[in-house]
């Protein structure tokens, strides 16, 4: 259970630790309440990639390495 305490003009919590971690949670992080039924929940703003996106500098990464280890990977395909 976290302790709500004075900030300004507003009450504040702090977020755990593991929490923050886990949800991206970083200072100046966008994160929004919402009322439910038992209380408040914490909605954080997702701006990371969506999972089937592929960083385009790992995609280069990955053919550079396959073109330089062509026969390698020939060779392990043998096996």
């Amino acid at each position: 259970m976290r302790k709500v305490f004075k900030n300004g003009n507003s009450l504040a919590v702090t977020v755990p630790k593991v929490y923050a971690h886990q949800l991206s949670i970083r200072d100046g992080s966008k994160v929004e309440w919402r009322k439910i039924e038992e209380g408040l929940i914490l909605i954080t703003e997702r701006t990371g990639k969506k999972p089937n996106e592929i960083d385009p500098a790992v995609v280069k990464l990955i053919n550079k390495l396959s073109k330089k280890y062509a026969g390698v990977w020939q060779d392990l395909s043998r096996v």
